[in-house]
């Protein structure tokens, strides 16, 4: 096994011609707190499933089965109680969950 010890492993020239430079434009958030950077798509994705789950929780519906379920890696997120939505806003997340799921398909 060799060590390789260089600023950068991969020319930009090869990057551009491959489709890498052009392609891939994620958006990037910092929490200022504890210095995480996390993929904006990734965040907003994690926050609308949380406000939804918490909805579901209000209105009482076992979300304990869903968690097992799941096997993306959560970030970190404060926890806060269950709140239940209105209907139109619990439409609206499902929609903007639905065109970041779409769009985060169609990139991969």
């Amino acid at each position: 096994m060799l060590e390789v010890d260089c600023t950068m492993l991969t020319p930009e020239a090869v990057l551009k011609t491959s489709g890498h430079v052009a392609r891939f434009s994620d958006w990037m958030c910092k929490d200022k707190k504890t210095g995480e950077i996390f993929r904006a798509d990734h965040l907003v994705e994690q926050v609308i499933e949380d406000r939804l789950k918490s909805d579901k929780e209000a209105r009482g519906a076992d979300v304990a089965a869903e968690d097992a379920d799941s096997k993306k890696k959560k970030l970190k997120i404060k926890k806060k109680a269950p709140v239940k939505l209105p209907d139109h806003k619990v439409a609206l997340y499902e929609k903007y969950l639905a065109q970041v799921l779409f769009l985060k398909k169609k990139v991969s």
